[in-house]
């Protein structure tokens, strides 16, 4: 009965987007026997605890449409994922506007490709590399993947993927984040990408569950969430750490000694 009680609060409070965590995870581990089955283990061994004190951050891309970022920041989200790309030719209307306005009022950002399987990779990956300058301080790009095409094959499907993901480490010099959720990185990506980390999306109560050689750090727990300044529902997300966790994920700071530049610090300013 307590459970269910905690069970129920929980919904309501995160749905609502006024908390993250309630510090009751714990008490979900014995209602899920999913958790030791198959070799996967949840990603509590994996990542750091999540606690009230975990960082709030959201999702954005047209279906948001103008959001209004200062009240955004208002209510403590701490970073924001924004939708770029799509396919080999698909540039999200809204990403300029939600690029710039994030940075602007001090929320951590951070870009996303929304991967489409029978798409040419090259393509996929120009289109990303053309519209997205990332900064010192941003997140890692982030490569959306969730659609499958029965025309091309798993393993060519994966090929794909590794593909783009080593092309936009050497451009950008920093290695990029898988998103997927719980019923797809089952099927097609657990123990294939070992040396990524993955943000899983699991509209539940218990944590993302990954195989054993994986690693995760983004939780997104909600396709539900309301937020000042988004009228419409947004996607709500944890960060398995703290602040100083999260931002060591990012481009660092480009100082005056380097001398080697990667492609996009080429495209930057020399520091004054």
């Amino acid at each position: 009965m307590v459970v269910n009680l905690l069970v129920s609060a929980f919904h309501k409070l995160a749905y609502s987007g006024l908390i993250l965590y309630v510090g009751v995870a714990g008490l979900f581990a014995e209602a899920s026997s999913e958790n030791t089955k198959n070799g996967n283990k949840t990603a509590a061994a994996t990542a750091t605890t999540l606690s009230p004190s975990s960082l709030k951050g959201i999702d954005v891309s047209k279906w948001q449409k103008e959001v209004d970022w200062p009240l955004v920041k208002e209510a403590d989200v701490t970073f924001a994922f924004v939708k770029a790309t799509q396919d080999d030719y698909r540039l999200d209307p809204y990403f300029t506007r939600n690029w710039e306005e994030t940075k602007r009022v001090g929320i951590k950002r951070g870009a996303y490709h929304f991967f489409i399987p029978a798409a040419p990779i090259q393509g996929q990956i120009d289109i990303f590399k053309s519209n997205v300058r990332l900064e010192p301080g941003d997140l890692p790009p982030v490569l959306d993947v969730e659609v499958i095409n029965k025309g091309v094959s798993a393993d060519e499907m994966r090929r794909n993927i590794r593909i783009w993901l080593e092309a936009i480490t050497e451009h950008y010099g920093v290695k990029p984040i898988i998103y997927t959720n719980q019923g797809y990185y089952r099927r097609w990506l657990q123990g294939h990408f070992q040396d990524y980390h993955f943000w899983i999306a699991r509209y539940n109560t218990v944590e993302p569950e990954i195989h054993q050689t994986d690693k995760w750090l983004f939780w997104q727990y909600s396709d539900r969430g309301k937020i000042p300044g988004i009228t419409a529902a947004v996607d709500m997300n944890f960060f398995a750490g703290d602040w100083d966790t999260l931002h060591e994920l990012c481009l660092p700071e480009i100082t005056a000694s380097d001398d080697t530049a990667l492609p996009w610090q080429e495209q930057m300013p020399p520091l004054q």
